[in-house]
């Protein structure tokens, strides 16, 4: 039970991270301060950031096994992920690439929790 509150911890902190900047970006594209562009570029590097954090949260929480702790966590967020790109539109390569490198920094954020405990 414990393990799952640990998951829990990580996936709440990651949503309440997620929509507070979902709100900030939404702002911003809004009001046209940056290009399209320049926004799906802080897009990318904010959400590798964020699975980085989740990794990094639930290794440190954990304790052992870091590299398999971020591969789960990044796993139930990218099947989440994946679902919602299915009802709104449809996967393509490219959207492989980007969840796989999710799925990297998650790996990684894992593997420097452990370490950094």
């Amino acid at each position: 039970m414990n393990k799952f509150n640990n998951y829990l911890k990580s996936l709440a902190l990651f949503g309440i991270i997620f929509i507070i900047y979902l709100f900030l970006i939404s702002i911003l594209y809004y009001f046209e301060l940056f290009s399209y562009k320049t926004i799906n570029i802080i897009n990318y590097i904010v959400i590798l950031i964020l699975f980085f954090i989740a990794g990094f949260k639930i290794s440190s929480l954990e304790g052992k096994k870091g590299y398999l702790n971020g591969f789960l966590i990044s796993t139930i967020l990218i099947i989440t992920f994946c679902l919602l790109s299915l009802i709104i539109s449809k996967l393509e390569f490219s959207s492989l690439i980007y969840y796989l490198s999710l799925i990297l920094s998650s790996i990684t954020g894992g593997i420097i929790g452990v370490t950094k405990k």
